[in-house]
């Protein structure tokens, strides 16, 4: 069964918080717990500021379940293939969603060979990108004895390691899917947000936690977010993304301001940062 782990990814997000700002939390509190009429997750403050803060988990998408539990067995032999082949940056391999789903297990060895053959040959050829910077013409490629097109992209490391990423794209429907998801989480927790923002001057927080390591990373999440929220004037005052499926946990900020994701990414920054998750702790009962 997919969890969460609200407590602790806002415990993450109020430690980002303190370490910016220079101060300590204080009066700490559960306006939900509390059943407060606008009742979000936390309160508090740094300094004399006022913070109010929502967490919501990204839903996976049908199938989930049981893409969690082959992907070790579809994925992990093709990682263990190019351990030491490649070259210098982040390798992105992008294939479809369920691409290996219900072929019997001498067809899926055949296609893993196949595709790590392509990717030890083509990985040099492919030009470095920017870290998340997927602007232009990217075209899949059609690969001798693999049923399905792949994509292959390579990126600056930018303070990640040099690894393999392997990203699981959707078809039209499920990006939908994700669209409809996230806007009633937005409609959700916005006006809640927006509340205590209006009557309190609180700097408001929404946490997106994304516990879904096949088919969710932050940028298919900034995609999605960012025209909804931005059209929104009830809009949060940041917005980051907690992904609790990697160990180490790792968060990026998604919307601060007017400042996307996209653009601190453009600008050289690393946006993201790595979580000790064992050192949180929980802040709320979830």
């Amino acid at each position: 069964m997919l969890t969460y782990n609200e407590g602790k990814a806002c415990d993450a997000i109020v430690r980002h918080l303190e370490a910016r700002e220079g101060a300590r939390r204080t009066a700490l509190r559960s306006p939900e717990d509390e059943h407060h009429s606008d009742p979000v997750e936390l309160v508090w403050k740094l300094g004399s500021q006022l913070f109010a803060l929502e967490h919501t988990g990204i839903e996976p998408f049908d199938g989930h379940v049981q893409l969690e539990a082959e992907a070790k067995l579809h994925f992990d032999p093709i990682k263990e293939a190019l351990t030491g082949a490649l070259p210098p940056g982040v390798i992105a391999l992008h294939l479809p969603a369920k691409a290996m789903q219900g072929l019997k297990k001498p067809a899926i060895r055949a296609i893993q060979g196949a595709i790590a053959d392509w990717v030890r040959a083509t990985a040099p050829t492919v030009p470095m990108r920017r870290y998340a910077d997927y602007i232009g013409d990217i075209g899949p490629a059609a690969v001798p004895g693999v049923p399905f097109k792949l994509r292959l992209l390579r990126f600056e490391t930018m303070g990640f390691p040099d690894r393999l990423q392997i990203v699981h794209s959707v078809t039209e429907d499920r990006g939908k899917a994700r669209t409809d998801r996230i806007r009633r989480a937005c409609e959700k927790k916005f006006p809640k947000l927006a509340a205590w923002k209006k009557r309190e001057g609180a700097k408001t927080i929404l946490i997106l936690e994304d516990n879904d390591v096949q088919l969710t990373n932050q940028v298919v999440v900034s995609e999605t977010f960012l025209p909804i929220a931005l059209a929104r004037p009830d809009r949060p005052d940041e917005t980051y993304m907690v992904a609790s499926c990697m160990s180490p946990w790792w968060a990026w900020p998604i919307l601060v301001g007017d400042e996307s994701y996209f653009d601190m990414a453009r600008r050289g920054d690393q946006p993201g940062w790595e979580i000790n998750q064992n050192t949180l702790v929980a802040l709320t009962k979830r």
